[in-house]
């Protein structure tokens, strides 16, 4: 199965470099008309994080808030799932879910879906719902909040990746990271089309398979390339 796994990888490959190619496109897009760019909320998203990252860098670290955050997120995907939650443990040290199923989706999750700044999301739309008037004015304080919840998940996220984890080796390390790199790239791509919106989503998503057959097309004149100079 990891050797089925490895090869899904290296075929995902030219989806990877598709994914990063949409991002940067999303912003260059974007940034060729500046005057249209939320410069307070993009700086407040910039202040937010920026104070989280030196906070886990200089400062003790919140493990236990990380780890719970990490074990909510494989409980929720085990769920989701069709699966049941046996044991949940959490403590500074590390935590552990026991269910009776396990799947890439579940092992990979916390790596892929960002918790905090999901939830702090969530929250945040279901308050401005409610309350709509009183909490516009506070916007640019939820966006330096929700820019110190990334950095939290970012730090904490990669420091992880050089580590044994169980979850890679049950995976197999080189499909985790290629599944992980396109995951949070995909997530981050759609959340700044959402923020920044400069189409409409059937746009973002053309542009999406776009980049994506073009490199697949590219590797396979690559392949032909190859093959013709070898025989």
């Amino acid at each position: 199965m990891k050797l089925v796994k490895f090869l899904l990888a290296v075929f995902l490959l030219p989806s990877l470099a598709a994914a990063g190619w949409w991002l940067g496109e999303i912003v260059w897009l974007h940034a060729q008309h500046w005057r249209a760019i939320p410069w307070l909320n993009l700086s407040c998203f910039a202040a937010g994080f920026s104070l989280m990252a030196c906070v886990y860098f200089f400062l003790p670290r919140w493990n236990w808030l990380y780890v719970f955050g990490h074990e909510s997120t494989h409980a929720l995907a085990v769920m989701l799932s069709g699966g049941k939650v046996a044991e949940f443990r959490v403590s500074g040290r590390g935590g552990y879910v026991a269910t009776d199923k396990m799947s890439a989706w579940i092992a990979l999750s916390p790596y892929i879906v960002p918790f905090y700044p999901l939830l702090a999301g969530v929250m945040w739309f279901a308050a401005r719902w409610a309350w709509p008037a009183p909490l516009a004015a506070w916007e640019w304080a939820f966006v330096a909040g929700w820019g110190a919840a990334w950095a939290f998940h970012v730090c904490f996220t990669a420091s992880l990746l050089k580590t044994d984890q169980p979850d890679f080796a049950s995976q197999g390390w080189f499909f985790s990271m290629v599944m992980i790199l396109l995951g949070n790239l995909l997530i981050v791509g759609g959340l700044l089309w959402l923020w920044l919106e400069p189409a409409g989503w059937r746009e973002g998503l053309a542009g999406l398979w776009d980049c994506v057959r073009q490199s697949y097309w590219f590797c396979a004149m690559q392949l032909r390339r190859l093959y013709q100079l070898a025989f």
